[in-house]
């Protein structure tokens, strides 16, 4: 502190270095932001100045738009959408699992474990769990129902869905404008 400065109370805020950071709430994607929103689920690969370019703004502008986008938590990563069949994953499920509730938790860290789940949502409704799951073979979809799924604590019950046909996989929905 410097001479003369006056010192602060005990109720004074702390200095700006002991602050603690608030993150700035997240504002909704503007038509430039979907712009470059929508160019990076078609491929994340897309370059600053195609993106740029897109978006009708300059490289800075974009490369800024996209820190923001991810320091805001709107652009959460970037991932390779693979087709799952050429890999060897032929078979599509969505399970939907019943139980009782103070299990649910425990079956948290089990359920993210398995390999062949894709997506795990906790529901309200009929079940209580609808997981997504990709497997080889109707073999292993029979093993991971009812030797894995239907021994965790407090599996009541389990109802399965085979995907015949995936025909809509939008990698970011936008809502109505």
């Amino acid at each position: 502190m410097a001479h003369g400065e006056p010192r602060p109370g005990p109720n004074a805020p702390p200095a700006d270095e002991e602050r603690p950071r608030q993150r700035r709430p997240a504002r909704l994607p503007d038509p430039t932001d979907e712009v470059i929103i929508s160019a990076l689920a078609e491929d994340a690969r897309t370059g600053i100045t195609e993106i740029a370019a897109l978006a009708n703004v300059s490289r800075a502008t974009a490369y800024n738009r996209i820190k923001r986008l991810t320091d805001d938590g709107i652009i959460q990563g970037y991932s390779v959408i693979a087709d799952h069949a050429r890999m060897g994953l032929g078979v599509t499920a969505l399970i939907l699992i019943s139980g009782s509730q103070p299990d649910w938790r425990a079956n948290r860290e089990v359920l993210s474990s398995y390999p062949e789940v894709e997506y795990c949502w906790y529901v309200v409704g009929s079940a209580d769990i609808v997981l997504l799951v990709r497997v080889a073979d109707t073999d292993r979809l029979r093993d991971l129902i009812l030797t894995r799924l239907q021994s965790l604590p407090g599996v009541t019950a389990t109802q399965t869905l085979t995907v015949i046909d995936e025909v809509v996989h939008r990698p970011v929905v936008r809502p109505d404008q």
